[in-house]
């Protein structure tokens, strides 16, 4: 016996550490099954597993039914053949926790476990003697293995055990709580307990004290009972204030424990805070993270919540990009600070523990310093450096950075140097290390919008600065040595970089300026794109300027004009002559003059093809300005603006002004309204020299992007110009249009109205229609009187009906819509939207539209707003607009709904279909397990029991919550009830309890015919409803008739008497008194009486009764149950016969 427990306490040992380090197994383990007939006249069943399985065995009926603790994946498939003798089959459990193995004869099981191997043993069932025991090679090998387990423990046992961990203590009192902070080891966890003032603090290892220490840091109020360590954790016990509330939480350097005092709640206010410094007294100061600046103005709701601690670290601003991440040190270290005066300059060096991150600039009076540091700076190592330089100083922690402000007192020249992990700031003109210039530059996002480019080698990251001065918000790029600064400032309309020492800072003037971080570069951004021009005033590049305005303009107004003639074939002719007539030497220049000569009277695809030879021939011409230049108008003028792009972004022209007008003129239509009024302003000057006939193409359109961005200064001053054009050129009703548009993005809302009305009627179709469209938005944007609903729909479809293509069709088409559905004219507004899918795919309006629609689809189909359509005109606009369905987990959400009005329709097949396209093709895991329950469910009340079955069999999951688990076996046994498979339904019960268990117990027993047994259970569900006064429901009397017709059925006197006993009283004043008199009174002939009786009561299906008992305990999982009418009597089913079952 000794033996076997230690090689009991052995294979325990070396299974543990087999075990150690490992991970769980991630579904199941592996086993490998042999078979072998022993000499001594048994069969051995062989089990070796991947990791330790705890194994059972048992033979019941002439079958060996072995069991496991978890899943196995095992092949018994050879078995049969290795044991023939023994085994005739066997099979694996679906779930992979048991084998079942058919016995050829009556055999007893031995089972022998040894670590990760089991040897079941079949012994005749005449054996005598010993029982079989382990193979002589796995008695050896757990030897083995017990020795070496053994020996780890003793060299366990034997090795010293680790020094513990010292416990670093600091604290601080605050005006709404005290905080006492540990720095603890990053795997130690903290139990705090709190109890009538005494606090108890449990670490879950033993970790290095220093008592006298952690009692001089304590607060006032605050004494440490008790601190030592114990059955191998570390214990504190405090002495604390009463009425204190108890919070901790886990930080980087530790934990912090905070006791709120009961007035927590109440509002901060500087009198507070003063009092709270005053009474700190001689306290330790509290480390700089806990002095973080709140912001300025607070929501009331913020300032009542106790949960929010005063130390918690200001938010910024705006948000602060996330720079690449850094190596973050395990605790905080104090920044070392000296200062040294020479003459007439003075230095600060600031001394960190690793490269830091560092920005600064000065204002008028005050240089202000921002430091990318976790590590802490005490003010008052600051009071009293350089005092001929600086005033005061402010010390704030800001999100993850320490701002220092220094007040001067008087203008001073401020270097910043690095050196190494320090970092000095100079004052005065001769110290300091000289600085490398940062400057901006303009570039295009991948959206095509102009953004500002800064490239900062070593930056560390960009954060947003708390402006106590009411100023514009202030962003900083930090970044590391050497030093690096803006020697200038540069001031644009959206915001401004002012002079840096190092970094960059950013002064925002527009509410939605973003500033990201990139690779070692400061992107600045805006929605829309900014409107700046540095390119054209680059103080780097002179000799650039100088090019650019000494080259030739691209299109020369008096040429242009030149060119222009009544007689264009006669002058084609003659150039072309001249082309065909051309030495090779001038061929490319009479082909570049005929290619001019062609676009300058608007010949364009003519123009394309001496031009395309003349690129393709003559390879020197492809840097030619003016060949790249009059390629691009064609493209233009022909509205293929990809094209046209292409063209402009040459290298050889790609930087000039004129470039940018004409790329403006296709950013424009494409409705990039940002880069195309930054384009035209750029080369405004160049436009004005422009003839009248292109200045009347370009002017428009550059007063509609400046309408876009609401700059309505420059929009008119295009109007004015406009108007100065013949009237030939420019149209009347153009211009008209212009101002009305003018009229409503100044603000005029009545003249910009009466404007846009004049125009309705105008001779310009393209008028008439824009005219029409602006009106309805503006009249419906001012819920303006004078455009009814109705007027403006009628509108607006006229607009669509004799208006193909552009961007007014499908403007027009989205306003349409929107007022179809503010109209609740669902199906118009749908199909209006399906239009612009159809007619303009890739328009961003068309995709805006259609994202309204799905969500209109959404709202319109959702619960509980689902209810307000009748229930066929909901069926239909679904069939109808399947492609507004929204993708993933809402859209099917949407379609279960609409299952659900199926069933209530009676419509159980269609709704079966829609399920089962879920399960089949868009579900997986548990939501397609969930959607096979309300599949089944469906099938159960379609009467196709079979078909639920196979729903709820191929969908089964091991993993599954704990109610979809129990609706699917409730469902599953009602279909196994009703393929008449009774025993494998009830198997499925057992063990389960709770109403509907029992109602579908009684309805499987039922429909079984197990009359007594279904009696028993429908006389348990009514339970004590026959005590009381009040009178039995209409579901009670059914379950006492059916209870009573059982009993009858199987000739149960006692427990008819028994029945008839308890509820004849109720019976007797409710509507069925005297069938249930003639059903439980003596006088019935026979029992073909009751079979004539019961057809209306006995046989009325249950089927209702076990739905609604299922969907009210089980909603999330159900589908719509429709009431049925009541079934006449000559309609009902036969009863069963007595006897049966």
């Amino acid at each position: 016996m000794r033996i076997l427990r230690s090689l009991s306490f052995g294979i325990g040992l070396a299974a543990m550490s087999l075990a150690l380090g490992q991970s769980q197994s991630a579904l199941a383990a592996n086993a490998e099954l042999r078979g072998e007939a022993m000499q001594a006249g048994f069969g051995r069943l062989a089990f070796t597993f991947d990791e330790p399985v705890t194994t059972r065995a048992r033979v019941s009926n002439g079958v060996l039914v072995v069991g496991f603790s978890q899943p196995v994946k095992v092949d018994p498939s050879r078995i049969s053949r290795e044991l023939p003798a023994y085994v005739s089959l066997a099979r694996v459990d679906p779930d992979g926790r048991g084998l079942r193995f058919a016995l050829a004869k009556t055999y007893r099981a031995n089972l022998l476990e040894a670590g990760d191997r089991a040897f079941i043993d079949l012994l005749p069932e005449n054996w005598v003697g010993q029982l079989p025991g382990l193979p002589p090679e796995v008695l050896a090998e757990l030897t083995k293995r017990l020795r070496l387990a053994e020996s780890r423990a003793r060299d366990t046992a034997r090795a010293p055990a680790p020094e513990p961990k010292p416990l670093g203590f600091r604290s601080v009192r605050l005006p709404t709580l005290d905080r006492l902070m540990f720095n603890a080891p990053a795997e130690a966890q903290l139990t705090p307990r709190l109890d009538n003032g005494q606090l108890t603090l449990a670490f879950d290892q033993p970790l290095q004290l220093e008592a006298g220490k952690i009692r001089s840091l304590l607060p006032a109020g605050f004494t440490l009972e008790s601190a030592g360590n114990e059955g191998g954790g570390t214990e504190l016990v405090f002495s604390v204030p009463k009425e204190r509330e108890l919070r901790s939480f886990r930080e980087d350097h530790g934990w912090t424990v905070d006791l709120a005092h009961p007035a927590a709640a109440t509002a901060l206010t500087l009198s507070a805070l003063e009092a709270g410094t005053a009474a700190r007294g001689s306290q330790p100061a509290a480390p700089p993270q806990a002095a973080a600046v709140q912001p300025k103005a607070a929501p009331a709701s913020a300032a009542a919540t106790p949960a929010t601690p005063l130390a918690a670290p200001a938010a910024p601003a705006a948000p602060a990009p996330v720079a690449a991440p850094a190596a973050v040190d395990p605790a905080p270290r104090d920044i070392i600070v000296s200062s040294v005066a020479n003459g007439d300059g003075g230095r600060l060096d600031f001394r960190f523990s690793r490269p830091t991150g560092a920005a600064a600039f000065a204002e008028p009076g005050l240089v202000t310093l921002v430091f990318d540091t976790r590590d802490t700076l005490d003010p008052d190592r600051l009071k009293g450096l350089l005092p001929a330089f600086i005033r005061d100083v402010t010390v704030t922690r800001e999100a993850k950075i320490t701002v220092l402000r220094l007040r001067t007192r008087s203008q001073q020249i401020t270097r910043l140097s690095d050196d190494g992990a320090s970092w000095s700031l100079s004052f005065g003109e001769k110290l300091g290390k000289p600085a490398s210039a940062l400057a901006p530059r303009r570039e295009t996002d991948e959206r095509g919008e102009t953004v500002m480019a800064v490239p900062v080698p070593g930056m560390t990251g960009v954060h947003w600065l708390e402006n106590r001065d009411g100023g514009a918000p202030m962003a900083v790029a930090t970044a590391l040595g050497p030093t690096r600064a803006v020697p200038k400032p540069y001031r644009f309309v959206e915001f401004g970089l002012p002079q840096t020492a190092h970094g960059i800072a950013i002064s925002a003037l527009a509410d939605d300026v973003m500033v990201r971080a990139g690779t070692d570069e400061v992107e600045i951004a805006r929605n829309g794109g900014l409107v700046v021009s540095l390119d054209a005033d680059k103080p780097n590049e002179p000799e650039k300027k100088a090019t650019d305005s000494a080259a030739a303009p691209l299109l020369d107004a008096q040429r242009w004009s030149s060119l222009r003639t009544d007689d264009v074939r006669a002058r084609t002719q003659e150039l072309l002559r001249d082309v065909a007539d051309a030495s090779r030497g001038r061929k490319s220049e009479a082909r570049l003059a005929l290619a001019r000569f062609l676009v300058a009277n608007e010949m364009l695809p003519e123009a394309a093809g001496p031009l395309n030879a003349l690129l393709a021939d003559d390879p020197a011409m492809r840097g030619n300005r003016e060949a790249l230049f009059l390629k691009g108008v064609i493209a233009t003028q022909m509205h293929r603006h990809a094209e046209a792009l292409k063209a402009f972004d040459a290298g050889p022209i790609k930087e000039e002004a004129e470039i940018g007008l004409w790329r403006a003129l296709v950013e424009q239509r494409l409705g990039r309204n940002a880069p195309a009024l930054a384009g035209f302003r750029r080369a405004e000057t160049i436009l004005d020299g422009y003839p009248p006939d292109l200045q009347a193409q370009f002017r428009p359109a550059m007063a509609r992007a400046a309408l876009a961005m609401q700059d309505t200064l420059v929009a008119e001053r295009q109007i004015a110009h406009l108007a100065e054009l013949s009237a030939s050129l420019v149209p009347a009703e153009d211009l008209a249009l212009l101002q009305a548009m003018l009229d409503d993005a100044s603000g005029r809302p009545e003249a910009a109205l009466n404007g846009y009305r004049a125009l309705f009627e105008a001779v310009s179709r393209p008028v008439a229609a824009e005219a029409q469209l602006r009106a309805v938005r503006l009249a419906r944007a001012e819920k303006r009187p004078e455009l009814s609903v109705d007027e403006a729909a009628a509108r607006l479809e006229t607009v669509s009906a004799i208006w193909r293509g552009g961007e007014i069709e499908i403007e027009a088409l989205a306003e349409l819509g929107r007022i179809y559905a503010q109209q609740q004219r669902w199906r118009d507004a749908f199909q209006i939207a399906r239009r612009a899918n159809e007619n303009f795919p890739d328009h961003p309006a068309t995709r805006l539209l259609h994202d309204e629609t799905a969500q209109r689809f959404e709202a319109l189909f959702s619960d509980p707003d689902i209810e307000k359509l009748p229930r066929l005109e909901a069926l239909a606009l679904f069939y109808d607009f399947k492609e507004f369905l929204p993708v993933g987990r809402r859209g099917d959400e949407i379609t279960r709904l609409l299952a659900d009005r199926l069933v209530e329709l009676d419509l159980l097949d269609q709704a079966g279909d829609i399920l089962h396209y879920q399960m089949e093709k868009r579900l997986n895991g548990a939501a397609r397990s969930t959607v096979a329950a309300r599949l089944a469910m469906i099938r159960l009340m379609n009467r196709r029991p079979a078909e639920a079955l196979q729903a709820l069999v191929s969908t089964r999951l091991a993993e599954l919550p704990g109610d979809v688990k129990r609706a699917r076996l409730l469902l599953e046994a009602k279909a196994l009830s009703d393929l008449s498979r009774t025993d494998q339904a009830l198997d499925l019960l057992e063990g389960e309890s709770g109403p509907e268990v029992d109602r579908l117990h009684a309805d499987i027993l039922w429909n079984g015919r197990r009359w007594r047994e279904a009696g028993e259970a429908l006389e348990r569900i009514l339970g004590e409803s026959w005590r009381g006064e009040a009178p039995l429901g209409d579901g009670e009397r059914g379950d006492a008739m059916r209870a009573a017709i059982a009993y009858a059925m199987s000739d149960e006197a006692l427990s008819l008497d028994r029945l008839r006993t308890k509820f004849a009283g109720k019976m007797a004043q409710s509507p069925d008194a005297r069938l249930f008199a003639f059903v439980t009174g003596a006088s019935r002939a026979s029992a073909a009486d009751i079979r004539e009786v019961a057809r209306s009561a006995a046989g009325s299906d249950t089927m209702q009764d076990f739905l609604k008992a299922y969907r009210k305990r089980y909603p999330a999982f159900s589908s719509a149950v429709r009431d049925k009418p009541q079934a006449d009597d000559a309609d009902a089913p036969p009863p069963p016969r007595p006897g049966q079952g």
